[in-house]
């Protein structure tokens, strides 16, 4: 499944979540990808993560260096213990497939 559209993105993290029974609305970021109560497509791809205001979410076109990315394996900022992998202590996480699908929609731009 290829995510072409920042909608797909939103309701492919929000099913992932839902599956792996995980909840982040009291998380101190929330449901920032939620089509409902989220951030706008300018906010989610230029902003940072709510309530962490010097993390940007991402930077598009590169995965590699997106801070959702690298939450989502648990490399860069959230390896040594500064913030946790997400969802935060899981037990469960994204699988790599999935990471995989949001990671190829930040490297060919974000499209909208």
């Amino acid at each position: 499944m290829a995510l072409t559209s920042f909608a797909q993105v939103q309701a492919f993290i929000a099913q992932v979540l839902t599956t792996n029974g995980e909840d982040a609305s009291g998380a101190p970021h929330g449901n920032f990808w939620s089509t409902t109560t989220g951030l706008t497509y300018e906010q989610f791809t230029k902003g940072n993560v709510p309530g962490v205001d010097s993390v940007p979410i991402l930077v598009v076109g590169d995965s590699k260096n997106s801070n959702i990315i690298q939450a989502l394996l648990g490399t860069g900022l959230f390896a040594n213990g500064s913030y946790p992998r997400m969802p935060a202590f899981g037990p469960t996480y994204f699988t790599s497939d999935q990471i995989a699908e949001i990671a190829a929609w930040i490297d060919n731009g974000c499209p909208q």
